[in-house]
């Protein structure tokens, strides 16, 4: 079991380091103007492609952590 939480913490690291290199290596081009875009359609979202990536960093990190969750080891009293 220890090999797993093992496992699980460099997983978490990895994914934690991905998403903190894409979140500062890329610019933020809707931060950078002044304007308020105009969206009336959901696939703003997927048209660009940096937002689109953070949004799977996300999830990708949310799900390493369920894991680590379900398969954490608990101490018998």
């Amino acid at each position: 079991m220890k090999k797993k939480r093992i496992a699980g913490i460099v997983a978490i690291i990895s994914i934690a380091l991905t998403f903190s290199m894409l979140s500062v290596s890329q610019e933020f081009p809707i931060f950078s103007s002044t304007e308020t875009p105009e969206i009336e359609t959901p696939e703003f979202l997927w048209t660009y492609r940096l937002i689109d990536m953070i949004a799977q960093a996300f999830v990708m990190f949310a799900a390493a952590a369920c894991c680590v969750t379900v398969l954490r080891v608990e101490k018998k009293e």
